[in-house]
């Protein structure tokens, strides 16, 4: 196993693991094991996870961390946070998860990236990016090259015109862009309507999604 080539030094700063659905994006509804991590270096205002904010050191051993996963019978692992790329241990974390047969995907602000995820991003591996207004929207060059899909939070900050920034416009023509209301409220749900019909008009096949599990009562 490549955990035995490294040793059990790596740890990992988790904040919770707990089983439960997608419930947001393109892979909506798939059983799925979350591993939130812990740290951010964005302080958005609707953050749901502000628990996951604070910067700490790791608190899992690799190994224990990849004990827990395998008592559980979910085929996919979702590495949210907080933002995972702040983790030096992320791309050894997903190599293993892999060496388990577990796709996985990564839930990133985009403002990040590791050069040593270069080496796996071939694999079963999906990387939602969600832009944020904090950052005026930037995603490194690597996130939009190998990300598998782009979630905007549809809240009062978020214009047509950020969604048809040259470099999301690959993402936009593949039909891999999601429109997620801020906190299924129903202002910006209307919001994000609006904004999918424009986009339909321009020839650009966009999704509306809410918060499902939140709407089915589920973490």
């Amino acid at each position: 196993m490549l955990r035995n080539k490294i040793g059990s030094t790596t740890s990992i700063a988790v904040n919770e693991i707990y089983p439960t659905i997608q419930g947001e994006g393109l892979l909506l509804g798939k059983p799925s094991l979350f591993i939130r991590l812990q740290g951010c270096n964005l302080r958005c205002p609707w953050c749901d996870q502000p628990s996951a904010l604070a910067f700490k050191e790791g608190n899992l051993d690799l190994e224990e961390l990849l004990q827990k996963v395998k008592e559980y019978p979910h085929r996919h692992v979702v590495i949210t946070g907080g933002e995972p790329f702040l983790q030096d241990g992320l791309s050894i974390l997903v190599k293993n998860l892999l060496e388990l047969e577990r796709s996985v995907q990564i839930e990133t602000n985009g403002t990040l990236w590791q050069r040593e995820m270069e080496e796996i991003v071939d694999k079963p591996l999906h990387i939602t990016c969600s832009p944020k207004g904090e950052v005026d929207w930037y995603v490194h060059p690597k996130i939009l090259q190998y990300a598998s899909e782009l979630k905007f939070v549809v809240d009062q900050h978020l214009t047509f015109d950020v969604i048809l920034r040259e470099n999301f416009r690959k993402l936009l023509e593949e039909d891999r862009v999601v429109l997620q209301p801020e906190g299924n409220k129903a202002f910006f749900l209307k919001k994000s309507l609006q904004m999918q019909e424009r986009l339909l008009g321009l020839g650009y096949q966009v999704r509306v999604i809410p918060q499902m599990h939140k709407l089915l009562g589920l973490k």
